[in-house]
């Protein structure tokens, strides 16, 4: 389906009704300024964009990580690959905003492989969300972190994922981790699994996109 700015900002209004949990950060709360906007735009941009596309694929990961998209906004984006148009699909760049001062913008490991993957693998792009939209972060090592969600965590995004399949009218979900697999079990959602590309899970990851996209 295609999507209005209004679903996409009630969403966003969902986001932000979250508020900020101890030991997360919330990259679309009011409370962070002109960032917070900025992501905030950068994120509905790309639901809108989504939308017209019409993926037929969700891959649901586990939460934003410290340089990705709690930087850009957008799940497992990094704002390298945001700020710069993927030729292939038209995704991406023109329109998208840099949070950080780094003119090039910060790099994901793990958003890197994930979009280079796509890029072979995939016709179309799917849609990328996370179990829990809030970045949570270690307080021993500081806010740039990570850390798994706990579980009374995880089940704050529960009712988003919910949403997020309904509206795009998904067909294939992927849980992309053990965090993301097991909500979408807790949710009795029918998905494949596939191995997180991080902590050298990236050629069975790999093996899972290409076993999706039909290679």
């Amino acid at each position: 389906m295609t999507l209005d700015t209004y679903t996409v900002d009630n969403l966003l209004d969902q986001l932000r009704a979250l508020g900020e949990p101890e030991r997360c950060f919330n990259p679309y709360l009011d409370a962070h300024g002109r960032d917070s906007e900025r992501r905030s735009a950068n994120l509905r941009r790309y639901l809108l964009d989504m939308g017209d596309r019409q993926p037929d694929v969700l891959l649901l990961f586990e939460a934003p990580g410290y340089r990705g998209c709690r930087v850009s906004g957008i799940p497992v984006t990094s704002e390298r690959i945001m700020l710069v148009e993927i030729e292939k699909w038209k995704l991406f760049g023109n329109g998208y905003q840099r949070v950080s001062k780094r003119s090039d913008g910060i790099a994901e490991m793990t958003a890197t492989i994930l979009w280079k993957a796509l890029i072979e693998i995939a016709d179309q792009p799917p849609l990328i969300w996370n179990t829990f939209p809030l970045h949570p972060f270690d307080p021993r090592k500081g806010e740039l972190s990570n850390r798994t969600p706990m579980r009374r965590e995880q089940r704050l995004g529960y009712p988003l994922i919910e949403q997020v399949i309904a509206l795009f009218d998904l067909e294939t979900i992927v849980g992309v981790g053990r965090t993301a697999q097991r909500a979408l079990t807790d949710l009795r959602i029918h998905h494949i699994e596939a191995r997180h590309p991080a902590q050298g899970g990236k050629a069975d990851f790999v093996a899972a996109m290409q076993e999706i996209y039909g290679q």
